[in-house]
């Protein structure tokens, strides 16, 4: 099972767009809406889920490069106790309060808990590196697109969590999160309307989605860090939406 899982990735594979003289409506926040999705099965087994939503943006900064890891569009905070020493998942001597601190500069400090707060081992809140394990908060602005599967059943909808529906509890497990690049930089500054394609790689999806009803809910962050409408998607059955090939 852990092979399968291992497959799970995130691909943005097509970006279509128009510009237009910005009308006095449009927002600077983005705004999108569903489009449709489609199940694609591949011999390989990596198989492919592709999202297509619309959108538009007033000021057209959607997109972050591959290089824009730095704040705030860093991958994580790390935590550090009263004293500027980092916490560990082992450490005995912290002192409180807690701060988070970016590590690509060492600053943006800001109060994160009066209390040492650790939670028990999991790979949300620590990270691995060298001979320790690191207390750290993941950074929501990392990543521009966010999406959550979500079954239905009884008229009840839940998150699915493709990595304990294998059991796999692993770190090496991603989740579809992921960016859209920069594909219009020109145009930043100006209203940006298009389609973008999102395809997510895994072979999981026939024994994670079965013959369930599920939908997708998604968003975006714009550059400035706005965050669009929470889309969620109509009811699906992976047959409905699969391509024959």
């Amino acid at each position: 099972m852990s092979d399968r899982l291992g497959q799970i990735s995130v691909i943005l594979i097509t970006l279509l767009l128009s510009t237009c003289i910005k009308p006095p409506d449009y927002s600077n926040i983005p705004n999108i809406q569903f489009n449709s999705m489609k199940y694609k099965s591949y011999k390989s087994g990596s198989d492919s889920m592709v999202l297509t939503f619309n959108f538009e943006d007033g000021d057209g900064d959607i997109g972050l490069s591959s290089t824009q890891t730095y704040y705030p569009y860093q991958p994580f905070n790390v935590v550090v106790d009263s004293r500027d020493t980092l916490v560990t998942y082992s450490a005995t001597d912290i002192v409180p309060p807690l701060y988070l601190v970016d590590p690509t500069t060492g600053g943006n400090r800001t109060l994160f808990s009066d209390n040492d707060n650790r939670p028990p081992y999991n790979c949300k809140d620590y990270l691995i590196q060298s001979s320790d394990t690191f207390y750290i908060q993941k950074n929501p602005y990392h990543n521009n697109f966010h999406i959550q599967y979500q079954r239905k059943r009884n008229g009840v909808y839940t998150k699915i969590d493709f990595a304990s529906e294998f059991g796999n509890t692993n770190c090496d497990v991603v989740d579809f999160n992921g960016r859209i690049p920069v594909f219009d930089p020109e145009n930043i500054g100006n209203t940006l309307t298009g389609s973008i394609s999102y395809a997510m790689i895994s072979a999981g999806f026939p024994i994670v989605l079965r013959q369930d009803t599920f939908r997708v809910v998604f968003y975006i962050y714009d550059q400035a860090l706005n965050e669009s409408n929470i889309v969620n998607s109509p009811d699906m059955t992976l047959k409905k939406i699969t391509i024959e090939r």
